[in-house]
């Protein structure tokens, strides 16, 4: 099947869009085109002409098509089925993913992760439907780091979590999403070399946790995990609705080591779907 569902009834969707808006976004441009980056400079060669073959023809890297997935589903209604892949919702106080009670019917970025990897290292699928995997799992895999895309159904993973930063209103989503990365530059190419000489450590930090499963794609579960518990730190939640640099200059290398796991992650998962 090259959809995990079916078109969906009107009224499902309904109830899925005012779960989350379409316009929710994780990481925005910025964490999206860095984590592929990541994983790019990370990929065996043959693996990454692998991927790039796979894709439309003169598309040049991954991160060209990193924000597809959301922007399919802004511009082409007939992907509006795809809107709750991009998140998990977990309850407060737990971070303990349950298939059945967080992702029924595989309706969720862990289940989409899981559904998309294995599309894609089948090589039996059409060429087609294992483009539009890659483009997926590219995306989710960047999705299910951020961790408001863990977050809580209650404030819609933050999105109705209103902020003042600097006389000016957010929500604690967008800040995650862009403030976190546009108060330094707009710039990703900047923020991936940033990045570059902590990258070892993550590495490190990837090679002392304990052996995943080997599953294709089963890791997700445990990425959401991670997120949510992040989610769920003191102060995550700023106290009286405000935040100032403070709260930035203090979150943001969280969120620099989630763009960096990310792509190291996705390293990883396209090299073992990818390969002969």
């Amino acid at each position: 099947m090259r959809r995990i569902v079916p078109v969906l009834s009107a009224c499902l969707s309904m109830l899925w869009l005012a779960a989350w808006p379409s316009t929710a976004t994780a990481w925005g441009g910025i964490g999206h085109r860095v984590i592929a980056a990541i994983a790019e400079q990370e990929m065996d060669p043959a693996t990454r002409a692998a991927a790039l073959a796979l894709l439309e023809p003169g598309t040049e890297s991954l991160s060209a098509v990193s924000m597809w997935a959301d922007e399919v589903r802004e511009f082409d209604r007939s992907y509006g089925w795809s809107v709750p892949l991009h998140w998990v919702n977990f309850e407060p106080g737990q971070c303990q993913y349950e298939p059945a009670r967080e992702c029924p019917a595989g309706r969720c970025v862990v289940g989409a992760i899981e559904h998309y990897a294995r599309v894609l290292g089948d090589h039996t699928q059409p060429q087609a439907a294992r483009r539009e995997a890659l483009k997926f799992v590219i995306h989710f895999v960047g999705d299910v780091h951020q961790p408001l895309h863990a977050g809580f159904a209650r404030d819609r993973g933050g999105n109705d979590f209103q902020i003042n930063f600097e006389r000016s209103g957010w929500n604690l989503h967008s800040v995650w999403d862009s403030l976190i990365f546009n108060s330094l530059t707009r710039e990703w190419e900047a923020h991936l070399a940033r990045l570059q000489p902590s990258l070892d450590a993550a590495r490190s930090e990837l090679s002392a946790a304990p052996a995943e499963p080997t599953a294709l794609g089963i890791e997700a579960r445990q990425w959401a995990e991670e997120s949510c518990r992040i989610v769920q730190q003191d102060n995550f939640y700023p106290p009286r609705h405000l935040i100032t640099r403070s709260y930035l200059d203090t979150q943001r290398p969280v969120a620099d080591r989630r763009l960096q796991l990310a792509g190291l992650r996705l390293a990883a998962l396209l090299e073992a779907a990818l390969k002969p």
